[in-house]
């Protein structure tokens, strides 16, 4: 009897002590679950703090979104139920892609080839318009030249001129020459006797202040030298011209003696064409007072396409009993030197050896 009891006391506090374990074993799954339950809810609670608003139209394009991604899976859940591509299949699209991929190439390098086409037509095209310009604006030039060769009157030959060899004879030493240069239509008559007695008379009044040095000469007069550069300059303050004949002073640095210079204007002479039919025109007014003067000889210096003009004005010399010469001359002045030594400004340059060519000489006829 003590012996059962003893037992059933044991087997109570075995009880017992299970009891207890299970009991400590619930208490710390509670204690777990509520702090889980903790965590959650801080977990949400962040979730959903951090959660931005979404607006209406937001909702609707993400549902949207929703049900294309859906009907997208159902398309794929569709494909993939339908039956696998047999061999024969597999290896005819194989083909196909081949042929697509040798296709592609072909045309690919067809419009490389034709872009440089079209490249080569657009310069080509260029090049025509280019060409048809110039043909057209040579069209147009062919044209104006016609339309001006049938304007144009035809050209007359010019009566031949019989020219006569004259008699010559030399020009006496004391003459007087005058110079009448024919230029086109126009007679210019030049007198460099005169232009000379002018300068040296004006040099002479201001001879005095333009010496440059006086050379002591044993048993003779002092030879004086005059300052080549002060000379110069004093007759370029001057005004020498005579009617339309400009008349200048020069320097000559290589040289002792200075020349004057007298230019014509072969558009303005002193007496036309028309002019000489005229009998009391200028130019018989002139050759008149060209004789008026002792010792007189008139000199002709003629230019080619003056020649006409110097028959007509030699006719009315002629039959003044002027004495008179002719020459043919393209030179538009006449130079003639002022007998005063000047200083020499640089050495002229050596003179080649042997002798000089003889000069022609003038004469009348």
């Amino acid at each position: 009897m003590g012996a059962r009891r003893k037992r059933r006391d044991e087997d109570g506090g075995n009880l017992d002590s299970l009891m207890d374990a299970l009991t400590n074993v619930v208490a710390v799954l509670i204690l777990i679950l509520i702090l889980l339950q903790a965590d959650v809810r801080e977990a949400v609670e962040k979730i959903v703090e951090g959660l931005k608003p979404v607006s209406v139209e937001q909702l609707q394009q993400a549902r949207e979104r929703r049900a294309e991604l859906l009907e997208k899976i159902a398309a794929r859940n569709e494909s993939a139920k339908q039956p696998a591509p047999t061999r024969a299949e597999l290896d005819r699209l194989r083909a196909d892609l081949s042929l697509l991929e040798k296709s592609r190439g072909d045309n690919e390098r067809l419009l490389m080839e034709l872009a440089k086409l079209e490249a080569l037509s657009a310069k080509t095209r260029k090049e025509a318009d280019a060409e048809k310009a110039r043909t057209d604006a040579l069209l147009a030039e062919i044209a104006r030249l016609e339309a001006l060769l049938d304007q144009t009157p035809r050209q007359v030959a010019p009566r031949p001129t019989v020219v006569r060899l004259p008699n010559s004879r030399e020009i006496p030493k004391d003459a007087r020459i005058y110079y009448c240069y024919i230029r086109g239509d126009q007679a210019h008559l030049v007198d460099p006797l005169g232009t000379r007695e002018k300068l040296l008379e004006a040099f002479k009044r201001e001879s005095r202040n333009l010496l440059h040095q006086r050379v002591k000469v044993k048993g003779g007069k002092d030879r004086l030298i005059y300052d080549q550069q002060k000379t110069v300059a004093f007759f370029a303050k001057g005004n020498w011209n005579v009617r339309s004949q400009k008349v200048t002073v020069p320097l000559n640095p290589t040289g002792t003696r200075l020349v004057f210079r007298m230019e014509i204007d072969p558009a303005q002479g002193d007496a036309s064409r028309a002019d000489m039919d005229q009998a009391g025109g200028r130019f018989h007014r002139m050759i008149k007072l060209v004789k008026s003067y002792p010792d007189a000889v008139l000199m002709f210096r003629v230019r080619p396409d003056g020649y006409e003009t110097y028959l007509k004005a030699r006719e009315i010399a002629d039959a003044a009993r002027l004495p008179c010469g002719w020459e043919i001359d393209g030179n538009p002045a006449l130079l003639d030197v002022l007998d005063f030594e000047v200083n020499r400004l640089k050495a002229p340059a050596p003179s080649k050896p042997g002798p000089r060519p003889p000069q022609p000489k003038r004469v009348l006829d």
